[in-house]
């Protein structure tokens, strides 16, 4: 008798840690989705995230971070896997230390359509938030290291109904001593890791994105309707030789 209560202790104490554990899961998740779409004013959504029951570790898994209304992908920018390497006597604190935050594998997709760029709308969305301003309880971050590894973009430049598209590869992102001065909340990391992302890959995209990507509207037009003309005298010419056999 007296085993078999023991035994059904056990089994309870095992239970009560799984629940606390997926508890602390979902509401890791629930703070990360909300941090990101307050700052980023785009629904942004966690695919899971994994905390150690020790509280040393933090894994996040597919986080994406939806396009502005009116253009054309799904996700403006994909985060495949993160690690975060946690002090563990600072986890139930109001200032948790991370030693580091590596995030591996970055999609980004900018997009431009005529002269609006989805980039200058989530820029636009973190200036419009005051980030310097937040709850007392809140809970803040100091971060020492980020690392952000395999950066993906896709630029493309939609002009007139014509779509002119290039796709890149970007170093790894290193930002150090985030929240170092009074904390950052989540909302503020993830603000601060998108901006360095989409700044480095507008840098690394020189000469690379399509010719017009980031200009004004006339400008654009402009450079669309002389290469519209180009390709219709090209044509024109094509179509002459054709008909007089002359191949040169």
């Amino acid at each position: 008798m007296i085993k078999k209560i023991f035994l059904w202790l056990i089994v309870l104490v095992v239970v009560a840690i799984v629940a606390v554990y997926f508890v602390r899961n979902y509401m890791v998740e629930r703070a990360v989705e909300a941090g990101g779409t307050y700052a980023l004013g785009v629904p942004t959504d966690l695919g899971s995230a994994g905390l150690a029951i020790r509280g040393g570790s933090l894994e996040l898994n597919n986080l994406e971070v939806r396009n502005p209304e009116g253009f054309t992908a799904e996700n403006f920018l994909s985060l495949r896997h993160g690690f975060l390497d946690v002090d563990a006597g600072s986890v139930l604190d109001d200032e948790v230390v991370v030693d580091s935050l590596i995030i591996e594998g970055a999609t980004l997709n900018l997009e431009q359509i005529d002269n609006k760029g989805n980039y200058r709308v989530l820029i636009d969305n973190i200036k419009k938030v005051e980030l310097g301003e937040s709850s007392e309880k809140e809970q803040k971050f100091r971060v020492g290291l980020v690392a952000v590894r395999d950066v993906q973009v896709t630029g493309a430049l939609t002009l007139m109904g014509k779509k002119y598209e290039k796709s890149y590869s970007v170093e790894n992102i290193t930002l150090r001593n985030v929240g170092s001065d009074n904390g950052a909340t989540v909302g503020q990391i993830t603000a601060t890791v998108v901006q360095a992302i989409v700044s480095k890959a507008l840098a690394a995209g020189s000469g690379i994105l399509p010719e017009g990507f980031g200009k004004g509207l006339s400008d654009l037009k402009d450079e669309g309707l002389q290469k519209i003309e180009s390709e219709a005298t090209d044509k024109l010419k094509d179509l002459g030789k054709s008909l007089t056999g002359d191949k040169k």
